[in-house]
C-alpha cells in the first residue's frame, strides 16, 4: 500500500498544478493571450499573504488579501496593456507576459528576499489512515480546492453570459466591440480570475514547498504541459494531467528518487508538447505585422575600427574591475547575438540561451580539469552544445511560436533539476578546476591575465559579429527571415520552415556554446555552487532577452548593447554603489521591455536610427527641388 501513500503525497502538487493551469485557460479563454507571468502572479501573493501574517494580520485575512493582490495586478496589466496585446503578433504577446514576469520577480527580490523561506503547516497540518494509506491532510484540501475551482470555471464558462462573452472577444474582440461590448473590460475580468487562481495554489502549497522569488518555476511549466493538453479551453482536461502530474511525481519520490521526481512534471510537460506540436501555418494573418525591423547586416568598418579603438583603450588603461566588466560585456554580447538570431531573425521565444552556456561551461571545466589544452576543451564544449541544440531542435522545428517558449521552459527546468542541481555532474563536492588556459603559447587565464581574457572575449564577440553579419546578408540569412512571421507563403515557394528552424537553433547554440566556454575561463573553477546560484535558470536567461529587446533585438548592435546592460556587464560596474544593483537592473529593463514592445519594437538601436535618419533628411535637398525631381525621375526609370 506504499505506492498509495506516496500517491496521496502528490494530490497536493498535483492541486498546486492544477489550480495554476485553470488560471492560465481562464485568462486565455478570456484574452486568446497565454500569460507566461502567471505562476509569477501566484508567487507575487504568496509573498503578500506571508508579509501580511508575519506582521500579525489575521491568518483568514492575510490569505484573502494576499489572492486579491494578485488579482488585482492581472486586471490592472490587462487594462493597460490589454488593448496592445488584442491584436499583436504571437512573439510580441509572450515577451510582455514574459516581461510582467520578470517585474514581478524583481519586485520581490528588492522588496522583501531573495532567498528561500520554509513555511509552517498555518491551515492543515497532519492526516490520516484508511485501509493502511495515509492520508495528508494538506492534500485532500489541495486536490479538492482544485475540483471545486474546475467546476465553478466550467460552470461560470459554458453556461453564464460571462463565459459566452469572454468567447467572442477571444473570436473575434472587434465583432464584440460591434455590439458594446468592452474587450478590455472583460478581457481584465479574466485576467484578475486568472491571479486569484494561481495565488490560490501558491498560498495553499506552501507548507509543503519553499518560498522564493522563483518558486513559479516550479508551478509554471507543469501548469502550461497541463494547459497544452487541455488546448487551453477544456478545464478538466488540464485538471487531469495536473492531478496525474502531481500523483506520478509523489510516486516516484517515494520509490525511486526524490531528485528524478523534481524533473517529472516538466518531462510531462515536454512529452505533451511533442505529442501536440506542429508546424504553424496559421500565422501570418494581413492585420499582424513583423514585430521587429532586421537590420541590413551590413558592418561598417569605420564603426569597427572606432569600437576596437575604444575597448582596446580601456582594456590598456582600466582599472582591474574595468577589465573584468568588459570581459563580461563581451560574454554576454555574444549570449545576446545567439538571442538576435533566435529572436530576432526567426521570431523564436528560446528560454534557453544560459542552459546552453551552462552546459558549455560544465564539460569544458571536466575536459580541461582531465589535463586538456584549451583548443580541445573548447571543442569537446561546443560538440556538446551542438548536440544538444540538435536534441532540442526535435521539440522546435514542428512547434508554435509560444510551443516554443513552453518547450525551451521545460528544458531548461529539466536541465536545472537533473544537471546543475545533481553533484555527479561537478566532480562529487569537488568541482572541476580549469586547467590550460594558453592560447598559441599566451595566456589567456582571466586570473593570472585579465587584460589577455578581455582581449580574447572581445575577439570571439567580433568574429561571431561578422560571422552573423555575413549569415544575415545570404541566402541562409534570407532563409531565416522568410519564416519568422508567416509560414505558408515560404512553404508555397518551396522554402521547409523546419530547416530554418534548425539552422537557427545550431547557429545560436554555436554562439551560447562559445560564451558559456569563456564564462568556465573567466571563472577558473566551476562548482555546483556557481550554476545554481550565479544565474542560470530559465529566468536568468529571460533577463537577458529583455535586455537584448530594450537594445534591438532585430540588430547586431543591439547584441553590444544588451551586453552592456547585462548583469556585471560595464554597466552594472558603473552603476555597483548597492548592492542589489542586478535586481533594480532587470526591473527597470523587464518594465522598459514592456513599454518598447508596445510603442518602439525596435528598441533603442531602433530609435536611433530613425533619429539619424530623420537628421539626414533634413540636411538633404528637399523632394520638392528640381533637382531632386530629376534624381527621383531617373530612379523611377531605372526600376
Amino acid at each position: 500500500m506504499d505506492f498509495l501513500t506516496y500517491a496521496s503525497l502528490g494530490l497536493s502538487t498535483g492541486g498546486a498544478y492544477a489550480l495554476v493551469a485553470l488560471g492560465l485557460i481562464a485568462a486565455y479563454r478570456g484574452t486568446g493571450v497565454i500569460n507566461f507571468a502567471q505562476g509569477a502572479l501566484g508567487t507575487f501573493g504568496a509573498y503578500s499573504f506571508w508579509k501580511l501574517y508575519e506582521a500579525g494580520v489575521p491568518l483568514p485575512l492575510a490569505i484573502v488579501l494576499g489572492v486579491v493582490v494578485s488579482g488585482a495586478i492581472g486586471i490592472v496589466f490587462f487594462a493597460v496593456v490589454g488593448k496592445r496585446l488584442a491584436h499583436a503578433p504571437v512573439v510580441t504577446k509572450i515577451l510582455i507576459t514574459l516581461g510582467l514576469l520578470l517585474v514581478l520577480e524583481a519586485i520581490v527580490r528588492i522588496a522583501w528576499t531573495n532567498h528561500q523561506i520554509t513555511i509552517n503547516p498555518f491551515l492543515v497540518s497532519g492526516g490520516f489512515e484508511i485501509g493502511g494509506v495515509r492520508v495528508q491532510n494538506i492534500s485532500l484540501l489541495l486536490g479538492a480546492t482544485a475540483l471545486i475551482a474546475t467546476i465553478a470555471l466550467h460552470a461560470l464558462f459554458t453556461r453564464t453570459r460571462f463565459g459566452l462573452i469572454t468567447m467572442a472577444i477571444q473570436d473575434t474582440d472587434l465583432g464584440a466591440q460591434s455590439i458594446g461590448i468592452d474587450p478590455r473590460k472583460w478581457g481584465s475580468a479574466a485576467w484578475g480570475l486568472a491571479g486569484v487562481l494561481s495565488a490560490a495554489g501558491s498560498v495553499l502549497v506552501l507548507p509543503i514547498t519553499q518560498l522564493s522569488p522563483t518558486s513559479a518555476a516550479t508551478l509554471l511549466v507543469p501548469a502550461l504541459g497541463a494547459a497544452l493538453a487541455a488546448k487551453f479551453r477544456r478545464f478538466w482536461v488540464a485538471f487531469g494531467f495536473a492531478i496525474g502530474a502531481g500523483v506520478l511525481e509523489g510516486l516516484v519520490t517515494g520509490l525511486i528518487d526524490a531528485q528524478l521526481a523534481r524533473a517529472v512534471p516538466h518531462i510531462i510537460a515536454l512529452a505533451v508538447l511533442i505529442a501536440f506540436a506542429r508546424t504553424d501555418m496559421s500565422r501570418g494573418t494581413r492585420e499582424v505585422k513583423a514585430v521587429f525591423h532586421v537590420g541590413s547586416g551590413r558592418i561598417r568598418p569605420v564603426h569597427v575600427a572606432v569600437g576596437v579603438a575604444v575597448v582596446v583603450a580601456l582594456i590598456s588603461f582600466g582599472s582591474g574591475s574595468t577589465v573584468d566588466a568588459l570581459s563580461l560585456t563581451a560574454i554576454f554580447g555574444l549570449v545576446a547575438l545567439g538571442i538576435v538570431v533566435s529572436t530576432g531573425f526567426t521570431g523564436q521565444v528560446n528560454a534557453l540561451p544560459l542552459t546552453f552556456a551552462g552546459i558549455s561551461m560544465l564539460v569544458f571545466g571536466a575536459v580541461s580539469s582531465q589535463g586538456a589544452s584549451l583548443p580541445v576543451s573548447a571543442a569537446a564544449a561546443l560538440a556538446v552544445s551542438l548536440a544538444f541544440a540538435a536534441a532540442s531542435s526535435i521539440v522546435f522545428v514542428r512547434a508554435r511560436i509560444y510551443e516554443v517558449t513552453i518547450g525551451s521552459l521545460a528544458i531548461a527546468s529539466i536541465v536545472q533539476t537533473m544537471v546543475f542541481s545533481v553533484d555527479y555532474f561537478f566532480n562529487g563536492n569537488t568541482g572541476w578546476a580549469i586547467g590550460d588556459t594558453s592560447l598559441f603559447g599566451i595566456s589567456v587565464s582571466n586570473i593570472l591575465e585579465p587584460q589577455n581574457f578581455a582581449v580574447l572575449a572581445w575577439t570571439v564577440l567580433i568574429v561571431g559579429l561578422i560571422a552573423v553579419a555575413n549569415v544575415r546578408r545570404s541566402s541562409v540569412g534570407r532563409y531565416l527571415l522568410s519564416v519568422r512571421q508567416d509560414e505558408r507563403l515560404p512553404a508555397a515557394l518551396g522554402i521547409n520552415a523546419v530547416r530554418a528552424k534548425f539552422t537557427s537553433i545550431l547557429l545560436s547554440g554555436t554562439l551560447w556554446g562559445l560564451a558559456g566556454i569563456l564564462l568556465a575561463i573567466q571563472r577558473g573553477f566551476i562548482s555546483k555552487g556557481q550554476i545554481t546560484l550565479e544565474g542560470f535558470t530559465y529566468s536568468d536567461s529571460l533577463a537577458l532577452i529583455a535586455f537584448t529587446i530594450l537594445a534591438g533585438t532585430g540588430h547586431l548592435a543591439g547584441a553590444v548593447l544588451a551586453g552592456l546592460f547585462a548583469p556585471g556587464g560595464l554597466l552594472a560596474s558603473i552603476l555597483s554603489f548597492t548592492p542589489d544593483i542586478n535586481d533594480w537592473l532587470s526591473l527597470f529593463f523587464a518594465a522598459n521591455m514592456i513599454l518598447v514592445l508596445t510603442t518602439e519594437p525596435d528598441g533603442v538601436v531602433g530609435q536611433f536610427l530613425r533619429l539619424r535618419g530623420a537628421v539626414f533628411r533634413r540636411l538633404r535637398p528637399s523632394a520638392s527641388t528640381p533637382v531632386a525631381k530629376e534624381k527621383a525621375h531617373a530612379t523611377a526609370e531605372r526600376s
